[in-house]
């Protein structure tokens, strides 16, 4: 049997959480970096300015020697009392300033620059002027500072040593000490009348020509790069607590039973070409190799009657009946479907017929096997070829007016019209019963099910989920064998392992297998490799030679 078991993780393991999140992701970003956007771009112009203050250490005054604290902390102590409220206020004061102090040490940002004597002095204001004015006018007023600073010192020296001086006794003992407070009073004097400048603004703070903040679209970007971070993390997150059977090897292992198939994403899974159903290009090969592994599956006894199954609704178990029914058709093999599923009945739909009377009426037995069988046309153009010799056959004897049941092999509608031997006969399920698993578990469904199983070679009965409702549990007895689908992305691993219980108490059971459903294009490539795809090229089907029909009545098969 085919398998498709993946040895190694693929680039597809790693890729499979961001694909099945990828709405997440799009709208996380989205609304992230939109958000981001909207809020900076609506909130008002800021405008930044910053100048420079160069401070150096005066020494001292007396001596000229240079002062014993190191020259970074200096700098540091200058800069941290433009920050006093004191300061503030003076600055406020100095350039009329409308708010409080604090409200203006607020858009002010003093700094030292390590290892050097610089004071980066930064002021941020609504207007370009304003953030100027408020740098410059704390930059004069740091210089003032630390000038005044310096002359105080000067002064205070001076006054020392006038003080000891005066006080110093006179002769020939203090002589050499007179004359050294006299030369260091001559000094300071001197300093006095041409002051010393500890501290002078470099650069002026200029008019800034663009607001420095808001920064709406590098904000934004910066809100796309950790929103994004963000979604595929939280995607990574999810994917450790989803339940959902993601590839074909966890379906296997979930399922504990053989993967017949691997059914790959298709946009059309029940294509028309024509007014007649069809296999699309993508489904070809997958429905092949199922019908070929169903085939080998029993070699000395293959099964007649297949039930066709799923744990829970939504898992595409009648899209599977339908295309396997197609592939099974196109080998020339007499085949026909049976809707069973009469509480969401969907086969009429998928094969592009009417509705009308169906199983339930032969069951309540107001009708026929041969009244509700009708014959469905198929689009393939193998089976023309494979059944020439039997179309002609009918042909001739439609002209000898032996229009019935064509060697009871499903060839005629039993009404005296012509029908296509290349189709398939097809039961509804009619009229939906006020109790369809009384309906399903009489003996009648045995009946009707032996009659089909001799006059055609496979029958695929199409039937409720099996956790959903009871309906499929006689016939699971009565059929020669079942499978079931389950869907990938869908079907939870607590799914499947209440379906495999529930299946462990039927021992009888012959079951075939479990088909994946829906495998993203994303993941096709890696289990059917080259193969994939290789029908996807083939031309389109030609319309085949269509029989005349009997147009007031709807096709029937004896």
């Amino acid at each position: 049997m085919e398998t498709y078991s993946a040895a190694k993780p693929h680039i597809a393991d790693y890729l499979r959480p961001l694909a099945a999140r990828k709405l997440l992701i799009v709208l996380a970003v989205v609304l992230a970096t939109g958000g981001v956007y909207a809020y900076y771009a609506r909130k008002p112009n800021v405008y930044s300015a910053t100048t420079l203050v160069y401070v150096k250490d005066p020494g001292d005054p007396v001596t000229g020697e240079p002062s014993p604290q190191s020259t970074d902390r200096s700098v540091q102590n200058e800069a941290t009392l433009l920050y006093s409220r004191e300061t503030a206020a003076a600055v406020a004061q100095a350039i009329a300033y409308p708010g409080t102090p604090q409200q203006l040490l607020d858009q002010v940002s003093i700094s030292s620059r390590p290892g050097e004597d610089f004071v980066d002095v930064s002021a941020q204001a609504g207007t370009a002027f304003g953030a100027a004015h408020i740098a410059n006018a704390f930059a004069r007023h740091l210089v003032t500072l630390i000038n005044g600073t310096v002359t105080l010192r000067v002064a205070n020296a001076l006054k020392l040593s006038e003080s000891q001086l005066a006080t110093l006794p006179r002769g020939l003992a203090s002589q050499v000490q007179r004359a050294n407070l006299l030369d260091q009073i001559n000094r300071l004097e001197l300093a006095q009348k041409v002051p010393t400048t500890a501290a002078q603004q470099i650069d002026a703070a200029e008019v800034p020509g663009a607001p420095s903040a808001p920064q709406p679209l590098r904000n934004a970007l910066f809100a796309l790069v950790l929103s994004l971070v963000g979604a595929i993390a939280a995607a990574y997150g999810l994917e450790r607590f989803d339940r959902r059977l993601k590839n074909p090897d966890e379906v296997e292992d979930a399922y504990a039973t053989p993967l017949l198939a691997v059914v790959p994403h298709a946009d059309d899974p029940a294509a028309m070409l024509g007014h007649e159903p069809a296999l699309s290009a993508d489904l070809r090969e997958p429905f092949r190799v199922l019908r070929t592994n169903i085939d080998l599956a029993s070699l000395d006894a293959p099964p007649r009657t297949i039930v066709v199954s799923s744990a829970m609704p939504g898992e595409g178990k009648s899209t599977v009946v339908r295309n396997l029914a197609l592939a099974f058709r196109e080998t020339g093999r007499r085949v026909a479907v049976l809707d069973l599923d009469l509480r969401h009945q969907t086969l009429a739909e998928l094969f592009g017929v009417r509705g009308g009377a169906g199983i339930t009426e032969v069951l309540r037995r107001e009708a026929e096997l041969h009244d509700v069988l009708r014959q469905v046309g198929v689009g393939v153009p193998a089976v023309d070829e494979l059944l020439d010799e039997r179309i002609a056959l009918i042909e001739a004897k439609s002209r000898n007016g032996h229009n019935g049941a064509a060697n009871g092999n499903g060839a005629g509608n039993g009404n005296g019209a012509v029908v296509d031997a290349g189709g398939f006969a097809l039961v509804l399920g009619g009229a939906q019963p006020a109790n369809p698993a009384a309906v399903l578990a009489s003996d009648r469904v045995r009946e009707v099910l032996d009659e089909l199983r001799e006059r055609y070679d496979i029958v695929l009965i199409d039937t409720a989920p099996v956790l959903a409702v009871t309906d499929t549990v006689p016939l699971l007895r009565y059929a020669d064998a079942a499978m079931f689908v389950g869907r990938l992305g869908v079907t939870t691993r607590d799914t499947a392992k209440r379906l495999t219980e529930f299946l462990a108490r039927m021992p009888d059971l012959n079951l075939l297998g479990v088909v994946a459903n829906d495998l993203s294009r994303l993941e096709s490539g890696a289990y059917y490799g080259y193969g994939y795809g290789y029908g996807a090229d083939e031309p389109a089907p030609p319309r085949r030679r269509r029989l005349r029909r009997a147009p007031e009545r709807p096709k029937q098969l004896a």
